[in-house]
Parts: structure tokens; C-alpha cells; sequence
């Protein structure tokens, strides 16, 4: 882990080690043996912690609508996308984990590999998620009930990607010596198996972070009322941390930025980071810079971006802060050309108003 402390499984108390305890159990992959993790690299912001931990446990986690190994499947596409070697092969392990076992091998490779057609959309769906303009994003091969799992988990790890690929640096996940490899990933992998065997009820996870509405943009996730639930507070949660560190102009300026990308990889030159901050005061050039790199180019970041942040923002908790913050902004953007233009299935439509969520139902798993 770079740039930040994260907080270890032994020094973790409170709230941090409520979450630790849950991941544990539910999910088995708290670190790799080398300590590397998305959720030790949200450690020192413990409600950003809270927060992603149930977006990735309502939307994937949960036994929903569409299969564990799809979602798996796709967060591992998801990941060769955006180049998060980590998350790839975590991701790949735990997919054949949850039943894509044939899979498991082509998930690090071509799409043409895999077997099912099912699973072949899917992967070519998700690996079409940073191009807007393709036929598949367009015309995505599920329906308005499978979308909230689906774009769901598309729009958490176009997150999650980022956020490791600045924490962690570029590389894959660590499961000790070469020569234990092959020791060692069966286990890893039979623990996560004991963890996926386990129930896990929906709305478990949304009873510690204040409620919130959906987002307009995230409109996708409301034929699910635990995802819409836990995204609209993932979202309220992601704002809060960045309008702490970072300025109402430096966020409407990389908002207004981001509006016009179209999920392209910017330049190897340093000139696009210049002129898209350059109409703001010198004084807020730290913030825009930090939040565009963590958006725009992560596996970039530098040790220069984040020392000239912590002048005025000190804390590994305002580094995480500004990085989330720019990392969500992302991949909402990315989110919002994903919405449902048609539905393969069916009437869309009717089937969107079919299952609007049940407040009283979501009430009561609060509780």
C-alpha cells in the first residue's frame, strides 16, 4: 500500500472492525498475505469504508437475480478494461469460485475462450462499458431487473479499479513465494467458497449510513430497492468526503470535465492535466489534479500529486477522500451511458414500473 496507513486487521477497533469482521465472513478476501486491498485502502476513512463495503455487498454480493460467477465474471472484465491486474486475477479466482470453473483461465484472456453464450455477452457487455457509443452499451444483453445487479457491479468496479490502481500501484495479487503458488491459491479460493455458501440477506449492510435519495444518474438501480439503497448512500457518502477537501469550484470544475469524456485514456503527455486545470486559482490546482488522475489516469498517480494535496489536506483521510471523490465521479459518468435503452426482453418499460421498490419492504430489512 502506498501513500496512505492503512489500518490493519489488528489495530482495527469500532466501526472499522465491525466491516472487517463482515468481510471476513461474508466475502473471506479481507488483504492478500502482501496486505493489499480495496477495502484496507479505505481503511483510514472509516464511512467511505462503510459505504463500499455495502455497495459491493448488496450488488454483488447477495444472492440476487443474476448468478454470483456472471457478476464475478464481469467485474473481471470490468478490470482487464480499465488494466487492474489485482482486481483481475482476485476477481477470475473468485468467479471460478462461484461456478464459472471452465472460465476461470479465459476471464485473463479473450472473450472468444469462454464457454456460454450467456457469459460470453456478458464479458463482451462489460468490456464495452468505456466506449459509449457501441452497439452493446446501447442494447445490453439483459433485462431492467437483471440491470441494478449488472451495471451495479460495472459502475463499482470502474470505482474500485481506480482506487486500487492508486493505492496499491499496478500490480497483481500477492499469494506469497512462486513456489507456494500453487499451494496457496486452493486455499484462498476454498475460503471464499465457505464464504459464498453462506446466506446473505439484502439490506444487511444499509443500517449505518444515513439514508439518501438515488441520484437522477443512477435512476438504473431503482427495480432493486437494496442496491438503489445502498448506491444512493454510497453516492451521499462520496460527496460528504469530497466536499471536505475538496472546493465547490474544484468539483464542478472536474465534473464539467468529465461531462465531455467519453471514457478514453488521456494522453501520455502531462499537457491535457495542465489546460483542464488551468482556469482555476493556483490554490486549487492540488485538489483538481489529484481528482482528475485518480478519474482520468490512475495507474499514473504520483508521489509529486499527492504531496503537493497534502499542503492543505494533511490527513491519509483527506487522501482518500479526494481520490474516492474523483474515482466515483468516473465512474459515474460511465454509469450514466450505461442506463437501460432497451431491454431485450420484454417491454422495458412495463417491466421497470412492475418492479418499482417497496418502501415498506426495504423498511423493514433495515431493521
Amino acid at each position: 500500500m502506498r501513500f496512505i496507513e492503512p489500518v490493519t486487521r489488528r489495530h482495527a477497533d469500532g466501526l472499522v472492525a465491525d466491516i472487517y469482521g463482515e468481510i471476513k465472513r461474508d466475502f473471506a478476501l479481507l488483504q492478500d498475505p502482501a496486505g493489499n486491498s480495496p477495502f484496507l485502502a479505505h481503511s483510514p476513512h472509516p464511512e467511505l469504508l462503510a459505504a463500499t463495503w455495502s455497495v459491493l455487498y448488496e450488488t454483488v454480493l447477495v444472492n440476487g437475480v443474476v448468478a454470483r460467477a456472471d457478476k464475478e465474471a464481469v467485474a473481471t472484465s470490468i478490470s482487464r478494461t480499465n488494466d487492474c491486474p489485482f482486481c483481475v486475477e482476485a476477481h477470475a479466482l473468485l468467479a471460478g469460485v462461484a461456478g464459472a470453473h471452465d472460465d476461470r483461465d479465459a476471464l485473463s484472456g479473450a472473450i472468444g475462450g469462454i464457454g456460454g453464450e450467456r457469459r460470453r455477452e456478458l464479458l463482451a457487455w462489460a468490456a464495452a462499458t468505456r466506449r459509449p457509443n457501441d452497439e452493446l452499451v446501447h442494447h445490453p444483453p439483459f433485462t431492467t431487473r437483471e440491470a441494478p445487479e449488472l451495471i451495479g457491479t460495472a459502475v463499482a468496479f470502474h470505482y474500485v479499479n481506480r482506487v486500487v490502481e492508486v493505492f496499491q500501484g499496478h500490480q497483481g495479487m500477492s499469494v506469497g513465494p512462486r513456489p507456494l503458488r500453487s499451494l496457496v491459491t486452493p486455499l484462498v479460493g476454498y475460503a471464499a467458497g465457505r464464504a459464498m455458501r453462506r446466506t446473505r440477506a439484502p439490506g444487511r449492510t444499509l443500517h449505518r449510513l444515513p439514508r439518501a435519495e438515488l441520484p437522477f444518474d443512477l435512476g438504473w438501480a431503482r427495480p432493486a430497492a437494496t442496491v438503489a439503497s445502498a448506491l444512493a448512500c454510497f453516492a451521499a457518502a462520496i460527496e460528504r468526503a469530497g466536499a471536505a477537501v475538496l472546493s465547490e469550484a474544484v468539483r464542478s470544475h472536474v465534473r464539467t470535465v468529465l461531462a465531455s469524456w467519453e471514457g478514453n485514456d488521456p494522453p501520455l503527455q502531462w499537457d491535457w492535466l495542465a489546460q483542464a486545470v488551468c482556469d482555476l486559482d493556483a490554490q486549487s490546482h492540488a485538489g483538481a489534479r489529484l481528482a482528475l488522475i485518480a478519474a482520468l489516469a490512475p495507474h499514473r498517480i504520483s508521489d509529486d500529486a499527492v504531496v503537493a494535496f497534502r499542503r492543505t489536506n494533511p490527513s491519509d483521510a483527506d487522501v482518500v477522500a479526494a481520490v474516492a471523490w474523483g474515482a466515483f465521479t468516473a465512474a459515474r459518468r460511465i454509469g450514466s451511458w450505461l442506463s437501460l435503452v432497451s431491454s431485450p426482453v420484454g417491454d422495458a418499460a412495463r417491466e421497470r414500473a412492475s418492479l418499482a421498490p417497496d418502501r415498506a419492504q426495504l423498511d423493514d430489512r433495515r431493521t
